[in-house]
């Protein structure tokens, strides 16, 4: 029997995310990214030059994919308003690079980052489960 879909642990658990966006042509624009969901909000970082911070910045709104890759797969999409917000303080931004590194690989890679960063925050508009192998599993 199939486990059951649990939406938080999904969401929860590191996994690598889509987000996408709209460039100025009009273009869908998806990339992986890594984030953290806190208070049913989803909280990434970029740096503050890239397309999809460009393209939030003029849009205001993204979708977010969240998925499970391996039977029996689950997918979460994540509609909704985004923001473009200060660099994340060092302690967030060491916990997300645990989070997806583990700790010694983590401490290597928080130490590259520069100053130009910041946060996207995707908040909930609309949210799509998928499940199984036909959808409706």
């Amino acid at each position: 029997m199939p486990e059951p879909f649990d939406r938080e642990k999904l969401l929860s658990n590191a996994n690598i995310a889509i987000l996408a966006t709209v460039d100025n042509r009009n273009r869908p624009h998806g990339m992986p990214i890594w984030y953290m969901y806190q208070d049913g909000k989803f909280i990434m970082s970029a740096g503050k030059t890239s397309q999809k911070v460009r393209n939030v910045q003029r849009m205001g709104n993204a979708t977010l994919v969240i998925d499970r890759r391996e039977p029996p797969y689950h997918a979460v999409m994540i509609r909704g308003r985004a923001e473009i917000g200060p660099r994340p303080d060092d302690d967030w931004l060491f916990q997300l690079a645990i989070r997806y590194l583990g700790l010694e690989r983590g401490e290597k890679y928080f130490q590259g980052l520069g100053d130009d960063i910041v946060t996207i925050t995707l908040h909930s508009d609309d949210v799509i489960e998928y499940r199984g192998i036909s959808g409706r599993d």
